[in-house]
């Protein structure tokens, strides 16, 4: 269990610390989440071919497109959406970014 390990400081920016594990690492949640931004590809719209831009919130990256801000999502990101959603007793339908 994550609550009997000790916390140590992230990797990445040496300041946080956490209890996390990122590749085998201590890594903060905002650190993770920044690697994993950084290792998406550039998306582009598929309505008005705009370069999307990447949005996180509760450790979930979306592309949005800054022109019709239309959402696109990944493979398992509306499953990340319903369980970040059920973990903060929000209804599922009502995700608000």
């Amino acid at each position: 269990m994550n609550w009997f390990k000790k916390k140590k400081t992230c990797v990445h920016c040496n300041k946080n610390k956490t209890r996390r594990d990122f590749e085998n690492q201590p890594t903060c949640g905002a650190c993770q989440t920044k690697i994993l931004i950084s290792r998406e590809p550039t998306r582009i719209c598929p309505v008005d071919g705009a370069t999307l831009l990447k949005e996180h919130n509760n450790e979930i990256i979306i592309d949005r497109c800054p022109t019709c801000k239309g959402v696109w999502l990944d493979a398992g990101e509306i499953e990340a959406i319903k369980e970040a959603a059920k973990q903060e007793g929000m209804a599922v339908g009502m995700v608000v970014f």
